[in-house]
């Protein structure tokens, strides 16, 4: 009987010595906050998009890991539409990581280097797009826009070439070979390709514009004035086709005119030199034309 007493004494012992130091190791409530503060997702505009870190990437092998709170497609194009290109570029990492089947995930992704400027990524997303879908169009011609930027004309004409084959009636396929034949002094070729996307779209401004500058160049103004009257007409905010406007009247001689092409490009947008210059210019010339013709 005392050998039984003196057993439970033992484990009666024994059993608050472990709850003794399961307290003693249990984290204080701001300690536990802490790590629960730790675990959970954090939700950032761009840090939460990113891959996780592993270890050796400014981690240690006992350091928390913020769990990766996956992008979605409708996200990164919100980030797109509202020009933050490094939140773009992050969602887009992310999701084409989790649907590298999804030819679009990638071309976002292109889209969005390439209006953050980052020509390699660009190139080499769009590429990757174009490898899940050679055919997709919209690849073909943002690949030959980054081309182009690049003067890269021989690679920029590979690829709208075959955007054309794909959709030959598609204006901006049309509008860009015209852009990438004049870069490249393919003066014929550029006439035809504006024509062209002219004809698909009597609406397009761009095209009438990249058209009649390419006339002015070669002096034929009579050819230039009514792409530009045409253009202005389309698009009255764009102070590129009232200054182009102006140029081709002073070839004209008509200075008058020419100063209010100039002045109604100021009004779009006051801070464009070319402009101003060009208004500076026919300003003097003005008078002395109308003194001229009063005497007559």
């Amino acid at each position: 009987m005392k050998a039984t007493k003196h057993v439970a004494a033992m484990l009666l012992l024994a059993g608050m010595s472990a709850a003794g130091c399961s307290k003693a190791n249990e984290p204080s409530p701001a300690k536990r906050d802490s790590d629960a503060a730790q675990l959970r997702p954090v939700k950032t505009s761009g840090e939460s998009l990113l891959r996780r870190p592993h270890v050796g990437e400014g981690l240690d092998a006992g350091s928390p890991v913020k769990p990766v709170v996956p992008a979605t497609f409708a996200e990164g194009k919100s980030a797109y539409e509202a020009r933050k290109y490094t939140e773009a570029i992050a969602a887009f990492e992310n999701y084409t990581v989790r649907r590298p089947e999804n030819a679009w995930g990638h071309y976002m992704l292109g889209l969005s280097a390439w209006k953050g400027g980052d020509l390699e990524k660009a190139e080499s997303s769009l590429e990757k797009a174009l490898s899940v879908d050679p055919s997709h169009v919209k690849s073909l011609v943002n690949l030959g826009r980054v081309f182009i930027g690049q003067k890269r004309h021989d690679e920029a004409l590979e690829a709208l070439t075959r955007a054309a084959t794909i959709e030959p009636d598609s204006t901006e396929v049309h509008r860009l070979l015209g852009r990438t034949y004049h870069a490249a002094g393919k003066t014929e070729e550029a006439i035809d390709a504006y024509s062209r996307a002219i004809e698909l779209n009597e609406r397009d401004a761009w095209s009438m514009n990249n058209l009649g500058l390419l006339f002015l160049e070669q002096k034929r103004v009579d050819e230039a004035l009514p792409l530009f009257t045409k253009a202005v007409e389309l698009k009255k905010d764009t102070p590129a086709f009232h200054n182009n406007l102006g140029m081709a009247l002073e070839h004209t001689g008509r200075f008058g005119d020419a100063a209010a092409a100039y002045t109604a490009a100021l009004t779009a947008d006051p801070s464009y030199e070319k402009a101003k210059k060009n208004l500076g210019r026919v300003e003097i010339v003005t008078p002395i034309h109308e003194d001229k013709s009063a005497g007559k």
